[in-house]
Order: structure tokens, then sequence, then C-alpha cells
């Protein structure tokens, strides 16, 4: 399996279909990195942050829909090299949580930082703050997109 430049965290992937801080550096960051990894959980954690968005009256149901159809166009295009979740995904993101103590890993992250690590990726891009310190725990390069 090739070294992948980089893993690209649900918080940082939002970016590319939502306006908000920072998404134009997040836009500009992936559009120069020839396909950026997220793994299958992605997909769910996306869609699953899009609803609450569209729920919570940041934009239409129209608008929803058609972030989804893009999405998606983009995974089944191959825009993104998909990291499959796996049993030992899960022990690895297990194993994790000594690995960035002091840091109080959320189970999200750890399956991300596990899938990073599963794809070889270089760097992580993530709009998370404990997601970032955790990456850099374990001696991950980070892009980041916050404050």
């Amino acid at each position: 399996m090739p070294v992948t430049e980089c893993y690209v965290d649900t918080s940082a992937l939002l970016k590319l279909y939502v306006t908000e801080p920072f998404s134009d550096e997040a836009q500009s960051y992936l559009s120069s990195i020839d396909r950026p990894a997220i793994s299958s959980l992605t997909t769910l954690e996306w869609h699953c942050a899009m609803a609450r968005r569209q729920r919570s009256g940041a934009f239409s149901e129209n608008y929803l829909a058609l972030a989804r159809q893009e999405f998606m166009r983009h995974v089944s295009e191959g825009y993104f090299r998909l990291q499959p979740v796996s049993d030992t995904l899960l022990t690895q993101a297990l194993g994790l949580l000594e690995a960035v103590k002091p840091i109080s890993l959320r189970t999200l992250d750890a399956m991300h930082l596990a899938a990073a690590r599963a794809a070889e990726a270089q760097s992580i891009a993530t709009a998370d703050k404990i997601m970032s310190q955790a990456a850099e725990r374990l001696g991950m390069k980070v892009e980041r997109f916050f404050a």
C-alpha cells in the first residue's frame, strides 16, 4: 500500500462542503494533495455531522442533498483513498489511548488516528484541537484548521 501524503479528519473534510472559518485554507491545502485518505468511518461521520447542521438551521435541506451528492461523487470517483475500518483497526485505536496520555482521546478520534497510521499518512488534517494534540503526541505532522 502506498504512503499517503495526508489523512483528513471529518472536522477538516466538512470544511470542503460547508463555508465556515478556515474553509478557504482547508480547500486550498486539500486541493494540493493527491488522493488524501479518509476512513470508511468518515463517510458515516460526515453524513451525521451534515444532517445535524441542517437540523440546526445552518443550511437548507436542498443544500444538504446537493452536498451529499457532491461528497458521494468525490468518494465514488476516487478523489479520496478510503481506509477500511476493521477489528484490527479497533484494536490499534485502543492501543493509542496509552500512547497519547494524558490527552483524553475520544472514541472516534482514536479510530481516525489508527486509520491515519494504517494508511501510513505523513500528516493529518484536522479542525479539532484534541485530535491535533494527540496526533502531535504520536509524532505526526498536523495541518490545523482552527484558531
